[in-house]
């Protein structure tokens, strides 16, 4: 039996795809080429990611965050429209990855979402906290988002340890009792 040998027109377009990925492969980094976006609604808590390709939107996806579920399920008053803001973004190639000023507030209100569960808090207390922090994330300002929700996250978690210490002391009152 004979081997079939690998024909020349196909080692030719093997090596030229080999020297176009080469040269090519430093401009997948770049932003314009492929990129994705992660926006929060400043309104809502939604996550929206983009993905973009040579500038142009191939892919929109709209998810809600463990806030935005928490507004929702607590039937706190939001406006209707969408004000997104940039919280994250991220490339192909190089895998840089920028947080943006949004993104550290994303992760704040996850943290106290997850804070106000742990703690068992009532929904009156938990629709007072996310209305005070809905309140300052829909101003805008960045910063001042970021403040109030690290507030309500050391007063939760001050709270929750009380809680904790609370219950630790009435376990130790109830095996000392013999």
């Amino acid at each position: 039996m004979r081997k079939k040998a690998i024909s020349l027109p196909i080692v030719l377009f093997a090596g030229i795809l080999l020297v176009l990925l080469l040269f090519l492969w430093p401009l997948l980094g770049q932003p314009w080429v492929f990129i994705k976006y992660t926006d929060v609604d400043l309104n809502s808590g939604d996550l929206r990611t983009q993905v973009r390709l040579c500038t142009l939107a191939v892919k929109t996806e709209i998810k809600p965050s463990n806030l935005s579920r928490e507004v929702r399920r607590l039937a706190i008053d939001v406006p209707a429209t969408h004000l997104w803001k940039h919280a994250f973004e991220s490339r192909l190639v190089n895998r840089s990855y920028v947080d943006y000023s949004y993104g550290r507030v994303v992760v704040a209100c996850n943290v106290l979402v997850d804070l106000l569960a742990s703690a068992n808090a009532p929904d009156e207390e938990r629709r007072t906290v996310l209305k005070s922090l809905m309140a300052s994330l829909q101003t805008g300002d960045s910063r001042r988002a970021y403040g109030q929700a690290r507030s309500l996250m050391n007063e939760m978690g001050e709270r929750l340890n009380e809680r904790l210490e609370t219950l630790r002391k009435e376990q130790e009152a109830q095996t000392a009792v013999p």
